[in-house]
């Protein structure tokens, strides 16, 4: 298993979906919003969001259960360009991961059990 994916087209895909998350990226940092501290700022990773399902919902999760931790413990409020980078930063590990990474590995461990099962030989 590589980061980077072996097939063109993939490849191709997995650029693409960086690209994707590079421009969300962009535009939340390019948000008038971010500047004044307003929560609007987030809704930008909205569509990244919805790129990184369904690892990225528990990286959200993940995430707001830190930064209610961090308050409880010590008070902390994080502002919103920290809060911002660290969304972006799990959404994009997690759904570059289960999409270029896990993915194609279930999908060979599907087919190496496939052939396993019902032909007798090793996978192709």
């Amino acid at each position: 298993m590589t980061l980077i994916p072996r097939h063109p087209l993939v490849r191709w895909l997995a650029a693409a979906w960086l690209l994707a998350a590079l421009i969300v990226l962009g535009l939340m940092l390019l948000r008038p919003e971010l500047q004044a501290d307003e929560r609007r700022a987030l809704s930008s990773l909205v569509p990244l969001y919805f790129l990184s399902l369904p690892l990225g919902h528990a990286g959200l999760m993940v995430c707001n259960k830190l930064k209610l931790e961090l308050y409880l413990d010590s008070g902390f409020v994080a502002g919103i360009y920290t809060e911002g980078m660290v969304l972006w930063i799990f959404l994009t590990v997690l759904g570059y991961t289960q999409w270029f990474l896990l993915l194609p590995w279930i999908s060979l461990k599907c087919r190496q059990l496939h052939a396993f099962l019902f032909t007798r030989g090793p996978a192709r």
